[in-house]
């Protein structure tokens, strides 16, 4: 019996109506110059038909250079604006909540698909996954990248957007800063655990000057890390404490970077453990008074309800679980768990 799953919930204001999340997954759909397509709209729309409570779109980059991937969208220019009202309309025709992902993806980039510019990271540590060497960052470059990111604020909010995810976790930029695996800088961003988060918190103020305080923005972190020198639970505890006392409206537990063993990895193969980031989150959620939303490996709809109910996490993330069946709350909703079970195993998912 599901008895957690569909009830609504306030994020600073905005009311969820119902706890599945569909996490921001990137689907490599939008043009070359970050504008959002048909076919982006439609995938998320159908999401929204499927009744999910809060749909995260995938990573969009701050600026023209900062990305992962070459056809991900961006709302660094105005230009890029009207698709995304395009994309926001179509999703408040249903009851789902739109946030969008902002990020950098630092050193997690190459120059084949960030306009042949060198990747940037707190220190220049290459990534073992993508092989390009990145360049250190100045403080001037750093200042740049706080102002791009109040800037895609503003249009998200101008876009119409519900509210902003910003990332920090996977070992994106704002990740690497954080971790001490990444940033070995020796200025007042390295260092000491306030020294690494001064760049967090330099662009959440950004963002706030840009949205007001009652805009809800929430983080996107890693639990654990999964690397010899990278962080664990117990500096994220410290952070999560932090992300609260500094503004954020929610976190958003997840794990690993690129470079953590695959079992740990940012998508958590299919031998992983289900709900891996369950305990981090339940510490977090005992230790912070706004929302937490867990993610990787919970697949099932009582699964998820279940974690509610033993007080894991306030939201539960289902990635693959909304590629496989969009509509997996509507039928689990309806007490079709065979129609939805049936629908995702018959897709080859068995995922997040």
């Amino acid at each position: 019996m599901i008895t957690e799953l569909f009830t609504a919930m306030n994020i600073s204001g905005c009311t969820v109506p119902n706890r599945l999340v569909v996490p921001a997954m990137v689907t490599n759909t939008c043009t070359k110059d970050g504008m959002v397509t048909e076919r982006y709209i439609k995938y998320l729309e159908e999401k929204a038909k499927g009744g999910w409570g809060l749909i995260i779109t995938e990573d969009y980059a701050v600026n023209v250079n900062a990305k992962g991937y070459e056809l991900i969208p961006g709302l660094y220019n105005d230009e890029q604006i009207e698709g995304n009202i395009k994309l926001t309309d179509r999703i408040h025709k249903y009851d789902s909540k739109l946030f969008c992902q902002i990020y950098h993806p630092g050193r997690q980039s190459t120059r084949l698909v960030n306009g042949n510019v060198t990747p940037l990271a707190p220190s220049a540590i290459k990534d073992p996954i993508c092989q390009e060497p990145p360049k250190e960052m100045t403080v001037e470059e750093i200042k740049g990248i706080v102002k791009d990111f109040g800037d895609t604020a503003r249009r998200c909010k101008e876009a119409g957007f519900d509210g902003i995810e910003i990332h920090a976790a996977h070992g994106y930029l704002i990740s690497e800063f954080l971790s001490p695996f990444t940033n070995k800088r020796v200025d007042e961003y390295g260092g000491c655990f306030d020294n690494r988060a001064r760049f967090l918190d330099e662009i959440l103020e950004a963002v706030r000057k840009e949205v007001g305080n009652e805009f809800p923005v929430i983080v996107r972190i890693s639990g654990n890390e999964y690397l010899l020198g990278g962080r664990t639970e117990a500096e994220s505890f410290e952070l999560a404490r932090h992300c609260e006392e500094i503004g954020f409206d929610a976190i958003h537990v997840s794990n690993g970077m690129y470079a953590s063993a695959p079992i740990d990895q940012v998508i958590a193969p299919m031998y992983t453990k289900h709900a891996l980031n369950m305990e981090v989150a339940e510490q977090i959620k005992k230790l912070v008074n706004v929302p937490v939303i867990v993610t990787n490996r919970i697949n099932d709809p009582k699964m998820a309800d279940t974690l509610l109910k033993m007080g894991k996490a306030d939201f539960i993330g289902m990635g693959r679980g909304s590629l496989a069946d969009p509509y997996l709350p509507e039928k689990a909703k309806a007490g079709k768990f065979d129609n939805a079970y049936l629908s995702y195993q018959s897709s080859g998912c068995k995922g997040i």
